[in-house]
């Protein structure tokens, strides 16, 4: 598919303000992407390449993002996880793969922890309370909030007072994902991690995997933070696997 000519927009209402998607409509199964902090519906632009064109995908700017609204708010992971609750409501997806990155991770696990899917996908993601905690412990939040601030800002179009907020709440345990939260985490789970992360290092999505029933761990050998960018022909393969096999694991199940 091309991400130019095969997507629609679209705009949905939420309380806490509007959301900007790109859609394209299939028979098969419903995805919906959520990127990183900074980022937009473009990150996944050369995945979309290698997607089969009878996918029903959503592409979200996540609130404070790209084309979304970016109110001045407390940018917290609640707030965009009920945000991306209303977007289901709304569009009446009752069963869908959610895929997040890095930010966008956090949010899909988050919202795994509350909410069914047919299955979550996190690609590097952030948030977890355990390494969290080694950045409070080596006393290094300035130095991570300013790291990532200043990467994020090289990105025309992000707002200052938006990743200001995302950075401060970061390190407020309250919605850091621990381990009661991840317990909570039903549905069938596929942890992609670049082997060359310098960000987020593969060790996080080895946790993760340790802590999420169900989960299957896929590294991409050579590739850093953004592997559906950089691998989007190993990334596509791995995501279409765990689809046909959750979608198979479901008929069996139905059939007992």
């Amino acid at each position: 598919m091309d991400y130019h000519k095969d997507f629609e927009d679209g705009v949905a209402e939420t309380k806490l303000g509007r959301l900007h998607y790109k859609y394209h409509k299939g028979i098969g199964a419903t995805l919906v992407f959520l990127h990183g902090m900074g980022g937009t519906t473009m990150v996944w632009g050369k995945l979309m390449e290698e997607m089969p064109g009878d996918l029903n995908i959503y592409l979200i700017d996540l609130l404070g993002h790209g084309e979304s609204d970016a109110p001045h708010i407390d940018y917290t992971i609640e707030g965009q996880v009920s945000t991306l609750k209303e977007f289901a409501e709304k569009l009446q997806l009752n069963s869908f793969y959610l895929i997040g990155h890095s930010y966008g991770g956090w949010i899909a696990t988050y919202y795994a922890s509350q909410y069914d899917l047919a299955g979550l996908v996190i690609v590097d993601g952030a948030g977890l309370k355990a390494a969290f905690d080694q950045i409070r412990l080596g006393h290094r939040e300035d130095h991570y909030k300013s790291a990532f601030f200043k990467s994020t800002m090289m990105f025309a179009g992000n707002h200052d007072y938006v990743i200001n907020s995302i950075l401060d709440q970061d390190l407020k345990e309250s919605s850091e994902l621990d381990d009661d939260i991840l317990a909570k985490v039903r549905a069938p789970t596929l942890i992609i991690w670049g082997t060359k992360d310098p960000i987020l290092s593969p060790q996080i999505g080895f946790m993760l995997n340790v802590k999420i029933k169900s989960s299957v761990f896929q590294p991409i050998d050579g590739a850093e933070h953004n592997p559906h960018h950089s691998h989007p022909k190993e990334f596509a393969a791995a995501v279409l696997r765990f689809i046909e096999e959750t979608s198979k694991n479901k008929r069996v199940e139905e059939g007992r």
